[in-house]
């Protein structure tokens, strides 16, 4: 009886075909990006459906399926955007290298612009590092996630114009080059930025100024920044950041929502509130209390009394801290 309930339900029908066009988009999303577009020839109820899926496209799909050259592999990455009839919602740029192809760089961010793109990853490897980002970048005013990565980021005067960003809420830039003078004016064309990450960024400006109305998470990784204030970011909740290198101040002028705070390194880190320099035993005033933070972790070598005693001075800035994590850091000798 099973196997012929088995032949009886093999009638040799495309039963897939006949699913709804929002489960079959669905499906045509979770493809390689290849694989996507090859559902075109299965039929014209296909060919419909993928017209109207917002593309994902990821070079590694293309690149290991075709084994491209690298020239070949970045034309056809631009092709695939400007081909596809319907959306980009994303688009994953991570094993390309666009040095001697600036111009194929180029029409591939004005693709993007011009499929409203939201979700952009996009990557310059491996090298070189100074290869400026195209200003054009500017015209993915649909953006609403931005990762770059191996750029030199030149961010034009557009103090005239309107936010060259009204929509990003995350911003990631890693082993970029960007100096001082450019984060203002950044952060000033992001109205609605909520996430902001710096990571291994070389030839870092030497201070690291967060200016923001929106900002909840910003995040500094191993950056050769020698500074970081907070200046005005009345939204920011946390605030993490993993330093080396030399001792560098820690600023916090104006967040009044900040619940999260760490790893502060009690060798290299030298934390101010309010303008005071918080220092090992003084009287804490409530000026330089945070009532805001919950959450604070910590570097702390023991075997040094100083640190030891300026651990037990940060909690007294931090009246209504919930939760304290210890990293403990043995001297070498």
């Amino acid at each position: 009886p099973a196997a012929a309930q088995t032949a009886q339900d093999d009638d040799g029908r495309d039963h897939i075909s006949r699913l709804p066009d929002d489960l079959l988009s669905n499906i045509i999303s979770r493809l390689p990006t290849n694989e996507a577009a090859r559902t075109m020839v299965l039929s014209t109820r296909w060919r419909c459906v993928w017209a109207a899926t917002p593309l994902l496209v990821d070079d590694a799909h293309l690149r290991a399926a075709d084994g491209l050259c690298e020239l070949r592999a970045v034309r056809a990455v631009s092709r695939c955007v400007a081909a596809h009839p319907g959306p980009v919602l994303a688009a994953r740029v991570t094993r390309l290298s666009f040095d001697q192809h600036e111009y194929a760089l180029q029409q591939l961010i004005a693709n993007l612009a011009a499929r409203n793109i939201q979700d952009l990853i996009l990557f310059n490897r491996p090298w070189p590092l100074d290869l400026p980002l195209p200003g054009d970048i500017l015209s993915c005013a649909s953006l609403t996630r931005l990762y770059i990565g191996l750029w030199r980021w030149r961010f034009p005067d557009t103090t005239a114009n309107s936010p060259a960003f009204p929509n990003l809420q995350e911003l990631g830039l890693f082993h970029t080059i960007i100096e001082d003078r450019e984060v203002d004016p950044l952060l000033a064309h992001c109205p609605k930025l909520k996430i902001l990450s710096f990571a291994m960024a070389y030839s870092f400006p030497s201070c690291l100024r967060i200016r923001s109305r929106s900002l909840r998470i910003v995040v500094e990784w191993l950056c050769s920044v020698d500074e970081v204030i907070i200046e005005d970011a009345p939204c920011l909740e946390r605030l993490f950041f993993e330093s080396f290198a030399d001792r560098r101040p820690v600023k916090i002028v104006h967040a009044p929502r900040l619940e999260v705070l760490g790893f502060l390194d009690l060798q290299l880190h030298a934390l101010e509130i309010g303008g005071i320099v918080i220092r090992a035993g003084m009287n804490v005033r409530a000026s330089a209390m945070l009532p805001s933070l919950k959450i604070l972790a910590v570097k702390v070598q023991f075997s040094h009394a100083t640190e030891a005693k300026m651990l037990h001075t940060l909690l007294r800035c931090f009246p209504h801290l919930q939760t304290l994590h210890v990293m403990v850091v043995y001297a070498s000798y």
